[in-house]
């Protein structure tokens, strides 16, 4: 949709909103429609970029379709809740679904602190599938006023074939807000604090190399795309296979924005950037093929084996990752240590890493400011293990690549030293 109607509005024009003050740090389009809202959470509670967490991990586990049906990488809402939430540092326990929309409304928390629901997006006027599509979509629900009113915030973001879906805040008195989930069947899942499960970079790539070597002993990605290659229906296998390409391009955008967080300038986040690009360009050969089948022409033959060589060539990917990264201690010579540097301050201002390399002082660049600089330190601590002391904090140091690389330098020797 062009523009929110009704009730709603763009999450941009709320300023000073938590949410949406973490809305605006996150790619919204790299995340699907259960994702975005808890990643939106987790950024509100733990800090910008913890919503990355998601994208460590970079699975094809497809489940097979029964009774002819076709296979898909799609989850149920369900079943992904709690563990996504164990990942993001958040408990989301699912309750039992409730089809009364006061009801559901009374589990809102009474200190206006957003509770996290599934329900079905044909009921949801502010998506471009209402009344067109039932899906399973999140949002967040708050009491504001007092509990008068109630707020929907939802920070999905996709162009879907009724119009455009966007980051959007909607606000509903009290009847019209139960009226929405009246008859329908909604998820409510309570949101509290837990401590994220930050496991080591290495493990993560060791686990995808891992995955990556068992799918590459087996022929699981042409078993994949022969299901929807000979299946009777072409315009129902071309529709489904757009949404599983959807679904995989965007978890492969999710993970190279992971790899350029956490291994900035490495032949990691360069290698999961172009698979990314691959997978994108794959799902837009997709649309076209579908919208070509809607018309009673034939499907492009080449998509089927573009799709299968693409599993394999993420898996092979994969099982390099974990050979190339150096594991958890970063390497400290100078020039790497400028590189990260370089690409960290790069990945935060969404700036090429030439620009960054060439300024002197870092905040002539647009967007780098007091919160920009004290995400560089923290992203650079977490990087190399240290925390760097606070009398070497100085405005002047943190505003310089060479004086943020001889930060890194000192305090990692004194590290070495502290240890030896």
């Amino acid at each position: 949709m062009s523009a929110p109607a009704g009730p709603c509005a763009k999450a941009s024009d709320h300023d000073g909103d938590p949410l949406v003050e973490a809305i605006r740090g996150i790619d919204t389009t790299a995340l699907d429609c259960v994702q975005v809202n808890a990643a939106v959470l987790a950024d509100a509670r733990h800090g910008p970029g913890t919503h990355l967490a998601l994208g460590g991990r970079a699975a094809f586990a497809p489940r097979a379709g029964a009774g002819g049906a076709l296979p898909t990488v799609e989850e149920p809402a369900a079943e992904r809740i709690e563990p996504m939430g164990d990942v993001l540092g958040l408990s989301l326990v699912t309750g039992r679904p409730v089809s009364d929309g006061r009801a559901l409304l009374d589990l809102l928390p009474e200190d206006g602190s957003p509770l996290y629901v599934v329900g079905d997006a044909f009921r949801m006027p502010w998506l471009p599938y209402h009344g067109h599509q039932h899906m399973e979509h999140s949002l967040l629900l708050r009491a504001v006023d007092g509990g008068a009113r109630v707020e929907a915030v939802d920070a999905y973001d996709n162009e879907t074939p009724y119009g455009r879906a966007e980051p959007v805040v909607c606000s509903y008195d009290r009847a019209q807000a139960a009226a929405l989930f009246d008859g329908s069947p909604t998820l409510p899942v309570p949101v509290r604090g837990a401590p994220p499960a930050r496991s080591p970079v290495s493990e993560i790539l060791a686990r995808n190399a891992e995955d990556g070597r068992r799918l590459l002993a087996g022929d699981a990605p042409e078993r994949y795309a022969a299901a929807f290659r000979d299946h009777p229906d072409q315009q129902e296998a071309c529709a489904a296979l757009l949404l599983e390409t959807w679904l995989l391009s965007r978890s492969r955008r999710l993970h190279a924005a992971w790899a350029a967080h956490h291994l900035p300038g490495s032949p990691v986040a360069s290698a999961a950037a172009e698979r990314a690009a691959a997978w994108e360009t794959l799902a837009g050969q997709c649309y076209l093929a579908a919208r070509r089948v809607q018309r009673g022409r034939p499907v492009p033959p080449q998509i089927h084996p573009a799709l299968a060589e693409l599993l394999r060539a993420d898996a092979e990917s994969a099982v390099r990752a974990a050979t190339e990264h150096p594991g958890e201690a970063m390497p400290h010579e100078p020039a790497h240590v400028r590189q990260t540097v370089v690409h960290t301050v790069a990945d935060i201002l969404s700036a090429s890493p030439e620009a960054v390399a060439a300024t002197e002082d870092l905040s002539r660049l647009e967007g780098f400011a007091s919160f920009q600089m004290v995400e560089t330190v923290e992203r650079l601590e977490e990087m190399y293990g240290v925390e760097f002391a606070p009398e070497d904090l100085d405005a002047a140091v943190l505003r310089s690549v060479e004086g943020l690389v001889g930060l890194v330098l000192r305090t990692t020797a004194g590290a070495e030293v502290a240890h030896a």
